[in-house]
């Protein structure tokens, strides 16, 4: 999940939420100096579903399905949604399936 946080959107690490549960605790760093803040899943549910009722508030948006990781091995299925084309274009620019 993105979302805007001001005039400088998506270039500070420090702006980054993850979810910490039994599958990232072990697998990230955490803690002083990590780019990986730690947010409950309570409220990244609260936050998704706010997302969801904003984009379902739209007349349209942009749907990329995607792989990240060009490496079959570790390649993973994702699914960007966006309210704006230009958002969407540079999304499937950064996943490397041009």
């Amino acid at each position: 999940m993105a979302t805007l946080s001001d005039a400088k959107t998506g270039r500070s690490p420090r702006d980054k939420r993850v979810v910490k549960d039994e599958t990232t605790a072990n697998e990230l760093w955490w803690g002083k100096g990590s780019p990986n803040i730690e947010m409950d899943e309570h409220t990244f549910l609260v936050h998704r579903e706010r997302d969801v009722d904003y984009l379902n508030s739209l007349d349209k948006v942009f749907v990329n399905d995607q792989f990240l990781d060009w490496d079959p091995e570790h390649r993973i299925k994702v699914q960007i949604v966006s309210a704006r084309a230009y958002h969407s274009l540079f999304m499937h620019n950064m996943s490397g399936n041009s």
